[in-house]
């Protein structure tokens, strides 16, 4: 019997004990590794213990000389073994050692990995004092601050310079800090806190840079306020009393020019004046406004009743502006009134032309047109005395009365007196003149009714004269014809009084020059037409009495010739009269044609 064999027990408790150890040494390396890669967040400390562990458990990675052994002695072991406990033997070693070679690349990947995870945490003990300095700051730069005074301000601006100071100093140290954590960012393998260490020292340094600026700027600002408020207190008062001067300055002037120069120099004065005390008065507000971030609360309350004095004095601008108002609507009121004046005093020489015009050209225009002239101009007459009556009530109102008036506005007064004066007197002569021209319209009424009644009478007067008389064949119509002649020539007679009495009235009127012309063109056409009547009333005369005759003497002749039949007649029958008569009868009928020809 061989070594091996008396020894087989002790050999395989051995070989047993190794391949154990093997295994759990694997096994304690994935915890290891375990550890490390877990999203856990370690202190540094606590990690360098993960380290190291992991670090002596790699120090024999390989175990080349523990897996030759195992593979020797399980060998020798299994030599005279069955064959399936030699099989299963076999394949325990050989999946061990599969196992091993598995182990080893993530072992190598860890590795390299727990270097990196080294330099982070050693990276974060590196910030801890940088992000403990940004903090400290930070806290100084955000707590509550109460200054009362400005000294406690400056105590607060020089702490506060001083953090600024320090945070320059740092800047550089922590400008490199961020830029090594941003390198060891860019690995792909980076911790998730890595990112958040970079941000914090970076941010952190951005947020308590820009905290403490806004303290000190805040700091700087309350000083400021300490000091404008003071100031702007101060002045405010003399401004007050500026206003109050001011005030007592204004005066009520007259003259025109120089009220509306002196307006505009209180409206630049009351801008001024307004703009300045708003102005410090909002600059105050401003300053409590800004020292009230961090003043203490009866500091407050002190400045509150402060401001509030100063805003009840602010009623001097509006008394300011009062005064300023009542001088601007004087001086509109003075500039209307002198316009007014203007305007009818340039009205009043028109006015004036337009009557003289009236006067003189009145031959030239119709009683109505002079009359509607007259009355259109007492119309306007009337309402310029309303406007001037307007104006004396003004200036009983805008000018002092008395007797001591200043010259500037005896001047509007006189101005007034004059134009009231020559409009009234210009209305009285107008109403003179108006009321001639009323009684010319009467009396033109009147000429104008006997000229319009007489025309048409005229014209058919005239058309009949044209046509002339007709021929009468008998004695009927020979009468007829001279009771119409008669009546044409009495018609004549009637309508002379027509146009003599429009004559008359026209003579009554003031210019009747036109009138006059009118009446001796229609006197000269009437006598044209009389003249006709009285020919045809003498002819016609002459020819009733020839036809009478005529026809009496036909009459005669007959009751002759009658006569002369009967026996009496016979006795008396002288044919020397009969002859006679019938010459007389042939005569009488030639003139009587000869009077009818002559129609």
């Amino acid at each position: 019997m061989s070594f091996w064999q008396e020894n087989y027990q002790f050999i395989k408790e051995v070989y047993e004990m190794r391949h154990s150890k093997m295994a759990e040494w694997m096994e304690n390396v994935e915890k290891a590794i375990a550890r490390i890669m877990a999203d856990k967040v370690y202190t540094s400390a606590e990690f360098k213990r993960e380290r190291d562990t992991f670090n002596s458990l790699c120090k024999d990675l390989e175990r080349t000389e523990v897996k030759k052994w195992l593979a020797q002695i399980l060998e020798i072991l299994m030599a005279e073994r069955a064959k399936d406990q030699k099989k299963t033997e076999g394949d325990k070693l050989d999946a061990l050692i599969q196992k091993h070679e598995e182990l080893i690349p993530s072992v190598q990947k860890t590795a390299v990995m727990v270097d990196l995870y080294w330099k982070c945490y050693a990276y974060g003990d590196e910030l801890k004092p940088h992000v403990e300095f940004l903090d400290g700051i930070m806290l100084s730069s955000t707590r509550e601050i109460a200054p009362s005074c400005i000294e406690n301000v400056d105590e607060l601006i020089e702490r506060q310079e001083k953090s600024l100071q320090q945070l320059d100093a740092k800047r550089t140290v922590v400008v490199d800090l961020i830029d090594k954590g941003k390198v060891i960012l860019q690995h792909p393998e980076k911790p998730k806190f890595l990112e958040a260490n970079v941000k914090r020292i970076e941010e952190g340094w951005d947020d308590t840079k820009k905290k403490a600026q806004e303290r000190l700027q805040l700091l700087n600002e309350t000083k400021d306020a300490f000091i404008n408020y003071a100031e702007n207190s101060e002045v405010i008062v003399t401004e007050f009393e500026i206003a109050e001067e001011e005030i007592k300055k204004v005066k009520k002037i007259f003259n025109l020019d120089s009220a509306n120069a002196d307006l505009k120099k209180r409206q630049d004065l009351l801008k001024k004046s307004s703009d300045t005390i708003n102005g410090l008065f909002a600059s105050i507000n401003n300053n409590n406004a800004t020292m009230s971030i961090t003043i203490p609360e009866d500091k407050k309350k002190i400045l509150g009743k402060e401001i509030k004095a100063v805003e009840a004095k602010l009623e001097v601008t509006g008394r300011f502006k009062s005064t300023v108002t009542k001088i601007e609507e004087l001086v509109a009121a003075l500039t209307s009134f002198d316009n007014s004046l203007k305007v009818i005093d340039a009205w009043k020489d028109a006015a004036t032309a337009e009557l003289k015009d009236i006067k003189e050209a009145s031959g030239g225009m119709l009683p109505e047109d002079r009359v509607a002239r007259t009355m259109d101009l007492q119309e306007d007459i009337a309402a310029k005395l309303e406007i001037i009556k307007a104006c004396a009530a003004t200036e009983l109102a805008l000018l002092p009365q008395g007797d001591k008036v200043p010259a500037d506005a005896q001047v509007f007064k006189d101005e007034l007196a004059r134009i009231t004066k020559f409009v009234t007197e210009l209305q009285s002569n107008t109403k003179i003149e108006c009321d001639k021209y009323s009684n010319d319209v009467k009396f033109w009424a009147e000429y104008r009714t006997g000229i319009k009644e007489f025309n048409p009478w005229l014209a058919g007067a005239e058309k009949a004269a044209a046509e002339g008389l007709s021929k009468p064949a008998d004695l009927a119509e020979v009468k007829a014809l001279n009771e119409k002649v008669n009546g044409f020539d009495k018609n004549c007679v009637n309508y002379l009084k027509v146009l003599t009495s429009a004559q008359a009235a026209a003579q009554k009127m003031t210019t009747h020059a036109e009138a006059d012309a009118e009446v001796a063109g229609l006197k000269a056409r009437f006598d044209a037409v009389k003249g006709i009547a009285d020919t045809w009333v003498k002819k016609c005369d002459v020819l009733v009495k020839e036809w009478v005759l005529l026809d009496n003497t036909v009459t005669e002749l007959n009751s002759w010739v009658a006569k002369d039949k009967s026996a009496e007649g016979e006795n008396q029958f002288s044919l020397e009269k009969m002859e006679s008569t019938l010459g007389e009868l042939k005569n009488i009928f030639k003139q009587k044609e000869k009077l009818v020809e002559g129609l």
